[in-house]
């Protein structure tokens, strides 16, 4: 049987408790940018007006088709903060704090040539970092 996933050239790395690991970008990783606002008001008319201080990367869930267990397991045992770098779709490369919401993997697994693959694992994380 042969992985269900494509082998992409990029990895994102997670760094935590002073290791620093690499686990392939999953294929759709395309983490989008939103703006942040603080003093937000509503008028009496009912408008809402807010100020604009910076940006930051939204939420994000990260998908794999599989993994082996020795990078599932760097996701598993993940404090709930840890640091993330990547490059984004702008070429440049991010690092940014993140906070972990989830781990997800399915009971599904296989053995191949002595390598254990486990199915549909699934990563939500939160970005920190507002950039101005």
């Amino acid at each position: 049987m042969t992985a269900p996933i494509r082998a992409h050239p990029e990895f994102i790395q997670f760094s935590y408790g002073g290791k620093t690991y690499n686990i392939p970008r999953p294929e759709e990783f395309k983490p989008k940018i939103e703006d942040v606002y603080a003093a937000e008001i509503t008028t009496c008319i009912g408008k809402t007006i807010a100020d604009k201080i910076g940006w930051k990367f939204a939420d994000l869930s990260l998908e794999w088709g599989g993994l082996p267990q020795d990078q599932l397991a760097v996701l598993a045992n993940m404090p709930q903060q840890a640091t993330m770098t990547f490059k984004a779709e702008d070429g440049k490369t991010y690092t940014e704090d993140i906070i972990r919401t989830s781990v997800a993997a399915t009971e599904h697994r296989w053995t191949d040539n002595g390598v254990v693959w486990w199915l549909s694992v699934a990563l939500e994380v939160k970005f920190i970092n507002v950039h101005n």
